[in-house]
């Protein structure tokens, strides 16, 4: 049994039982990053689908641990929330970390060729603003907000990938999600309004999936984003562009907060965006 924090994490060793095998069909992989896979699991027990992701570095030495499980401990502290992909448990077997978590329908990973409707994109925004603004009142700030890490599920678009995520009183590591979602305080190394680096990433995602093309990662383009300077996005209101500019503010103290999110007037007038609504899938060019 492993114990950090006060937590306790059973660890199965390579001579015994694999409790993946054990516990899971697996039925397919529908993910990968630089340090971990994403299996799509049908769980013998109750017959229901999951998905199970697996760190792939060996974690052999405790620090190497205490930073892998900054995304299990900010999965337990959250609970549960309607936008957030569900966690169910995790463990530690031949020195991988592995987490059970709900299983979406897809994430928002942009296609070339793909764009997104004006009215989804104000839907995304607020929904996502809903599971920032209950992570913010937590003291927990994601840092990796991007199209890759929201997913959808039977039309509700939630967050997820939380191993960037750390507490907003910069007690914890800080560990820097993708650049090309990250505003210009956090290159420069200046941590102090964490939960306001989240609404630019926020921001950022949105006006990359509705301009149809992946953010530059570096170049003038890049400068200018974080300089302020939106580029128009024809077809798409007044409304969406005012509300993205000011999510990419440069000063992180204009930017709004997760709640003024929740509360603009354009959410206001339509009663905000029920998760019951029906989702509209990304429209081809």
């Amino acid at each position: 049994m492993l114990m950090i924090h006060g937590a306790v994490f059973p660890s199965i060793g390579g001579d015994g039982l694999s409790r993946y095998r054990t516990d899971f069909h697996e039925i397919e992989q529908i993910g990968c990053g630089n340090f971990s896979r994403v299996f799509k699991v049908l769980k013998r027990l109750d017959g229901c689908l999951y998905a199970v992701k697996q760190i792939i570095r060996q974690l052999r030495h405790d620090i190497e641990r205490r930073y892998a499980l900054m995304e299990v401990q900010a999965l337990g502290a959250l609970g549960s929330h309607e936008n957030i992909v569900g966690y169910y448990t995790s463990w530690f077997e031949n020195e991988q970390l592995h987490i059970q978590m709900e299983l979406c329908d897809r994430s928002l990973s942009i296609s070339k060729g793909q764009t997104l409707e004006g009215g989804e994109a104000f839907k995304i925004i607020y929904q996502i603003s809903k599971s920032l603004h209950f992570m913010h009142e937590r003291g927990i700030a994601h840092l990796d907000v991007k199209p890759e890490n929201i997913y959808v599920k039977d039309g509700v678009y939630k967050l997820g990938d939380f191993g960037c995520a750390t507490l907003t009183d910069k007690s914890l590591p800080i560990e820097e999600g993708d650049a090309r979602y990250m505003p210009q305080e956090m290159l420069n190394d200046k941590y102090e309004h964490l939960d306001k680096v989240d609404i630019f990433s926020l921001g950022a995602s949105v006006y990359e999936l509705v301009k149809g093309s992946r953010l530059p990662d570096s170049g003038p383009q890049f400068s200018n984003l974080r300089e302020g300077k939106i580029p128009l996005l024809p077809g798409y209101t007044v409304q969406l562009q005012n509300l993205l500019k000011a999510m990419m503010d440069p000063d992180p103290i204009k930017r709004p907060s997760a709640k003024e999110l929740m509360e603009h007037p354009t959410f206001e007038k339509s009663g905000g965006f029920s998760c019951k609504q029906p989702h509209r899938q990304l429209t081809k060019l």
